[in-house]
């Protein structure tokens, strides 16, 4: 069957574009691209590697989907922004946690006591609110898709038109009548706050061919996985790996697990016996030398 496959395999037809499906699974380490705001710069990462910067304040892109609701993760430990392990406790819609989640806090996020401002300390919740945001580059819509991931300071409050956090930037284009998809917006950092913070504003509308391209790019799965907050169930600790009897590994075992035999202390030399006569004549000797 091998050789069948072998000798065949100049028949088949040539390389067609990926569909949605494979190419889900064809990013290195199967994971979704994203844009790290490590540093308060624009960093492309693919595969937890980083494969280009963007050295200006600001990025151009299209926003092709998101997530639908404020996601929600608890770590046990001090939560670390370059950490990827997965969180003791999440929540995917932000109401209740996920079935997967290792170490649920509570049924339902709003009675949580890890979300209530001073959990952390300082005013801080220990359970940390985001968004997840599927986006193109401006000068590359029918490119790479890219997860984006939003703080929490980046989604609440409110601003002007050119420094919007995301919740109410999105209303102010709905309101307006338009969709998210329709126009290219632009992602710059609030430079007077000390952690990675992002304003976003209207730059202009695309043309319908490049609005037909974002709507194909919104509707993938590579789209659909960026906006979702994925994690995987963490599991038990391997079984310990056991030698079978009679293997080289299991007698060098055994006989590691044999105790050495003890050694005993020399035995101490017995002092001579001196008998009464003889202790007699040592202490008469004693005082003829006085």
């Amino acid at each position: 069957m091998s050789n069948q496959m072998i000798t065949t395999q100049n028949n088949l037809p040539a390389p067609a574009e990926l569909d949605d499906f494979t190419k889900s699974f064809s990013s290195a380490g199967g994971a979704v691209k994203r844009i790290s705001l490590r540093g308060r710069v624009f960093r492309l990462v693919d595969g937890g590697k980083e494969i280009a910067m963007n050295t200006d304040p600001y990025l151009d892109v299209v926003i092709v989907n998101g997530s639908r609701s404020v996601q929600k993760t608890w770590y046990s430990k001090e939560y670390d922004a370059n950490e990827t392990s997965t969180p003791d406790c999440w929540s995917s819609d932000g109401e209740r946690p996920d079935e997967d989640a290792a170490d649920p806090q509570h049924k339902n996020c709003k009675e949580c006591p890890r979300a209530v401002k001073g959990s952390a300390g300082s005013g801080r919740a220990a359970c940390k609110f985001s968004m997840r945001l599927a986006v193109v580059l401006r000068n590359n819509i029918g490119g790479d898709i890219f997860q984006l991931t939003l703080p929490s300071k980046s989604i609440f409050g409110k601003g002007d038109l050119e420094h919007m956090p995301f919740l109410q930037y999105a209303r102010y284009v709905g309101q307006s009548g338009y969709n998210l998809n329709m126009l290219c917006t632009r992602l710059s950092f609030d430079l007077d706050s000390d952690v990675a913070k992002l304003f976003f504003s209207n730059v202009e509308f695309l043309n319908l061919d490049d609005h037909n391209i974002v709507k194909q790019q919104g509707a993938s799965m590579i789209a659909v996985n960026a906006s979702r907050l994925r994690f995987a169930k963490k599991e038990g600790g391997m079984p310990q790996l056991v030698a079978p009897a009679g293997s080289a590994a299991a007698q060098v075992k055994q006989a590691e697990s044999i105790p050495e035999p003890t050694k005993r202390a020399p035995a101490k030399k017995a002092e001579p016996v001196m008998n009464k006569d003889s202790l007699k004549a040592q202490i008469d000797q004693w005082g003829d030398d006085q």
